[in-house]
Parts: structure tokens; sequence; C-alpha cells
């Protein structure tokens, strides 16, 4: 018997997109299904490398991948350790989802004490660092590992572009979710274009 290929939500969602641009008087039924059928809170985790434009032109690219190669056996096992679920990883970022801000966070804390705790031991020429960005919120959830919203965006920038080596950085959303924690943390802003980011930085012991 032949097998029938079924939609996958990409081309569901893709149609319903496309009503929503042909069919404006529409618009607000069309939102609300897209809801009902992708959306629901996640806490996100974004996981950027350190130093890559430096380490590549230092050691050459395919030293670097190999080191982002070891970084990802490492953390994947964390990641599922606290129930996690890894998105995918590109070029030198890694994405995860939790379902609570809680374990997302103290996940994010493990995968800096773990990559600190094996950079010890190499040589500065193997070491690689990671900043990571917490965020958390109702996203849309698409085809099990496409995430689109506006807290995946910002910890994204959290994550990739202003955390520096060793920095975890939550979102206000992350932060309110996360409530009474063991963890410390202190309130920093960042000027974006113009527009001002509010975020919390862990305070992490030395």
């Amino acid at each position: 018997m032949r097998m029938i290929d079924r939609p996958s939500e990409r081309d569901n969602l893709r149609e319903l997109l496309h009503t929503y641009n042909e069919q404006p008087d529409k618009r607000a039924e069309i939102a609300e299904e897209i809801e009902r059928r992708f959306q629901r809170p996640l806490a996100l985790l974004v996981i950027d490398s350190c130093g890559f434009s430096r380490s590549v032109r230092s050691t050459g690219i395919i030293h670097f991948l190999a080191l982002l190669e070891r970084l990802q056996r490492l953390i994947g096992p964390i990641i599922v350790r606290f129930g996690g679920r890894q998105l995918s990883a590109v070029a030198d970022n890694v994405f995860a989802v939790f379902d609570t801000a809680a374990a997302a966070v103290s996940c994010a804390d493990e995968i800096v004490r773990h990559v600190d705790l094996v950079n010890d031991m190499l040589a500065a020429s193997e070491e690689v660092y990671v900043s990571i960005g917490v965020g958390y919120g109702s996203v849309l959830v698409v085809d099990y590992d496409h995430i689109w919203g506006d807290e995946m965006n910002v910890a994204s920038k959290l994550g990739e572009d202003l955390a520096d080596k060793d920095e975890i950085l939550l979102t206000t959303a992350a932060r309110e979710a996360l409530g009474d924690s063991p963890h410390k943390f202190e309130r920093v802003t960042y000027s974006i274009s113009g527009l001002e980011l509010p975020a919390f930085r862990m305070v992490r012991e030395s």
C-alpha cells in the first residue's frame, strides 16, 4: 500500500499565514487558530561559544569545529539530565527548551561549571567557553524543533551578543517565572540601537 505524505506543521502554518495575508478580514480568526495549534509556554536556552572569530583566525576552522564537537558532546547530556530537549546546533550556537525556567537556569549553571572544569585540564588552544541567554514565555512551536517568539529573540540576543564568557543572562520574563531561586542575580540594562533592554545576570561563585 502506498503511503500518503501528510502535510507537515510548517506546511500547515504556511497555509494559515497565506490566508492571513490574502484575507485581511479573517486575520483575527487566523491568529487565534495559529495560537491554538502552535503556541505554548517554554523556557528557552541559547548557548553561544565565545571567541569564534578569534579562534578561527588563530587555529583554523577545522580545529574550531573539533572544539565545537567536543563542546556539544559535553552539554548534550546535561540538557537531557535537566529535562530539556536540544533543538539544534547552528554554527557555534546550541538551542534547547525546557518546561520550566528553573530547569533551564539550573542547566545553564551546570553547563558553565562543567565547561570550566574541562577547560582547566586543557591547553589554552583547546579551551572553548560559552555565554548563555535564558528566556521564558509563549512561543510558536512548529514541527517539534522550530521555535518563534519574542522571548526566543531576546534570549538569542542575550546569549549570542550581550553575554560575556561564562555569563548567564535572563530575560525579565524568565526571572519572573523563576520566582524564588537558590541562584543570585543582579539587574542589568543594555542599550541597543537607542532602546533599553533590561536583563538579569546570574551572580556565580568564583
